[in-house]
């Protein structure tokens, strides 16, 4: 019988099977979504191994600063929901702003 076609396969030969599709299907999805971040990848993209891959995709991830709210910005939503702006109003957005930054890790 032909090793290709035997009913079964040893412990070490499945290890190595699963460890060989999971770089294939690691390195897909790498490539794929590389893509995504940036059109244009370093010189050996497609031969990097995932610790590489990664390293490179979070130095190109450009990291996004936190914008708050502006009186400015405050004013025309009060009117627009007939509230009174005053010192309350800036507190209760604070408010709001740092629960939004603890649930966004800012």
């Amino acid at each position: 019988m032909d090793e290709n076609t035997r009913p079964w396969y040893t412990i070490d030969e499945l290890n190595a099977w699963a460890d060989n599709y999971q770089n294939e299907q690691w390195h897909k999805a790498a490539i794929r979504l590389g893509e995504e971040l940036a059109s244009v990848g370093p010189v050996g993209y497609y031969e990097m191994d995932a610790k590489e891959w990664l390293d490179w995709a979070m130095s190109t991830v450009q990291t996004r600063t936190w914008v708050g709210l502006t009186e400015e910005d405050l004013k025309p939503i009060c009117d627009e929901w007939r509230i009174v702006y005053g010192a309350w109003m800036d507190d209760f957005a604070r408010d709001i702003e740092a629960k939004l930054k603890e649930k966004n890790g800012y």
